[in-house]
């Protein structure tokens, strides 16, 4: 509280009230919030400071813990999520503003949602609070990745991606175990932090506060040396040759929608781009290829369907050219395709309320394998969709929403996982995942538990013309090899294209926004990890301790074993 001279009183002073008092109050908490945010913007790519993770919510915490009350504590964790959203998000802006905004305001929620928990958690469970404050962070990124259409993006354990030993903690628990990770270490550091301000006496940190430091460093510590021990004892074999294109062609908005662009425009550009996928393939003919693959929706009409089926004759045309490319490529390299296509779908498939599709499916994004003789084999259709940019959440029930996307139609979701067979003598089988499907780790973990010994990814990420997308997206897949113990083959049209072993380590890779091939052999792991066959048990765990956390406080009450952080 702010106080001034009172001149009735003499040098007596009286409590200063009204918004400019409160701000003044509060100005502080804010501050150290917004440097939080700031940090942690840091800590994910494209800066990669991921060191800087360990202490970025430092700030936020101490200024949570010291808040006035529970609102300005909300704020204060809003405000964090809200400026590491703004920076962590800014890529979506070349697509639509309103998204990037929308999107950073919806994290936010999250933030705040988190300091209410951790600020109960202080005033309640002092002397565990650092451990049950990580537990609700873990869980709250849980409900964030599980709830609606889910997002999960930009949760902390990401920010660790080029740490493998500390990487290795996803094969037990996934991202939300290596994020329980450094926010504990930030909520010790934070205790330590406010103890040492608080005291500056003689009796030390106090018993509180080690414990809270020990524990940060223990866990660590644990997991870095576990980490080491992990990568050690993955084996690898060598499995199939897969050669990626990376074509490099920008998906500029301004252009896809240019009302000037004519339908032969459209034809021509989609007819070169083809031509430029044959000829980047032709390139690793000497490379004896096992799987080529071309990036998402790289073919312009479904490739599973005869040229009579086609109404239009430029498509019967475009149809005809690419199947000739791919027979012509594959009786020269004796190589499969992947390729990723559009497909029709059948007028049955279900409704799905979830994506609010209609009632009249029309069109897949696919992922499609064919023979070297050009004959499609089996085809996979994505399952998770991207809200606002394939899909409208909410439209049946709000049909004023389908004004926030430019999207012409809609997608239909797939129903089902495939597996695919490469007849290279030993029979390697794997999944495809289409654009951001490799953010999510439960369908990943499904591909290999069905029997998938690596991955391919396949994503146009021509849209966001900011470098932060594409870094990201690599942390992700990062995890998602480390999580199942499975090779992740990225072919992106822009990049970054790579190769990604079980230990999480990148061992081929283009540089972003470069035209090339890449070809490596495929490294094969038969370890099935914890995380495969238990899923997000860690973290249901976290959400069903702070579910539990008020009972727990009851119980201690009643005992009277109320702890006190000292």
């Amino acid at each position: 509280m702010v106080t001034v001279e009172d001149p009735r009183s003499g040098n007596g002073r009286r409590p200063e009230r009204g918004p400019s008092a409160r701000l003044r109050a509060v100005w502080p908490h804010l501050t150290a919030s917004a440097v939080s945010g700031l940090l942690l913007y840091l800590s994910f790519p494209p800066f990669d400071l991921g060191p800087a993770a360990f202490v970025a919510l430092v700030p936020l915490l101490v200024a949570v813990g010291r808040a006035p009350g529970y609102v300005t504590a909300a704020v204060c964790g809003w405000l964090a999520l809200l400026v590491a959203g703004l920076g962590g998000f800014a890529w979506l802006a070349s697509v639509a503003v309103p998204g990037w905004l929308g999107l950073a305001l919806y994290v936010s929620l999250y933030g705040a949602l988190a300091a209410l928990s951790i600020r109960w958690m202080r005033e309640h469970l002092p002397a565990a609070w650092p451990a049950t404050a990580a537990c609700a962070w873990v869980a709250l990124e849980l409900v964030r990745a599980e709830l609606g259409p889910g997002f999960p993006w930009l949760f902390i354990g990401y920010t660790q991606y080029r740490a493998t030993w500390l990487v290795q903690t996803a094969a037990l628990g996934g991202v939300y175990a290596v994020g329980f990770v450094v926010f504990l270490t930030n909520a010790a550091l934070a205790a330590v932090a406010e103890r040492m301000s608080a005291l500056r006496r003689a009796e030390g940190l106090g018993p509180g506060a080690c414990r809270a430091a020990i524990l940060g460093v223990a866990v660590l510590g644990l997991a870095c040396v576990g980490g080491a021990v992990a990568c050690r004892r993955v084996e690898m074999r060598q499995g199939p040759r897969v050669g990626v294109v990376q074509q490099n062609i920008p998906r500029l908005m301004s252009e896809i929608f240019d009302p000037d662009k004519t339908a032969a425009d459209y034809y021509r550009e989609r007819r070169d781009e083809v031509q430029l996928c044959a000829q980047l393939t032709a390139r690793m003919r000497e490379r004896g290829l096992d799987l080529a693959v071309w990036p998402e929706s790289t073919a312009p009409v479904p490739l599973d369907l005869p040229p009579a089926a086609f109404a239009i004759p430029e498509e019967r045309r475009l149809h005809g050219q690419t199947m000739g490319y791919l027979r012509e490529l594959g009786e020269d390299m004796g190589c499969h395709f992947l390729i990723g296509a559009p497909s029709y779908v059948s007028r049955e498939a279900a409704r799905s309320l979830l994506y609010g599709v209609s009632a009249t499916p029309q069109f897949a994004n696919s992922a499609v394998f064919l023979s070297p003789g050009g004959q499609v084999l089996d085809r996979y259709d994505k399952m998770r969709l991207v809200p606002f940019g394939e899909y409208v959440p909410g439209r049946a029930l709000l049909p004023f929403l389908a004004a926030l996307t430019p999207i012409p139609r809609e997608i239909t979701p797939g129903r089902q996982e495939v597996i695919f067979t490469l007849p290279d003598g030993a029979g390697t089988r794997f999944g495809a995942l289409v654009c951001y499907e490799d953010v999510f780790p439960d369908l990943c973990i499904e591909f290999r538990r069905r029997g998938a010994q690596f991955l391919v990814n396949l994503t146009d990420e021509g849209w966001y013309l900011i470098a932060g997308e594409l870094r990201q997206h690599l942390a992700m897949a990062v995890f998602r090899a480390v999580e199942t113990r499975t090779t992740v083959v990225r072919c992106a049209n822009t990049g970054i294209s790579c190769f990604i072993d079980p230990r999480g380590e990148v061992y081929a890779a283009l540089k972003p926004w470069t035209q090339g091939t890449l070809s490596a052999p495929v490294r094969l792991s038969d370890r099935v990890t914890p995380y495969v066959r238990f899923g997000d048990a860690f973290a249901v765990a976290c959400l069903m301790l702070t579910i539990a956390a008020p009972g727990l406080r009851l119980a201690l009450r009643r005992e009277g074993r109320t702890p006190h952080c000292r």
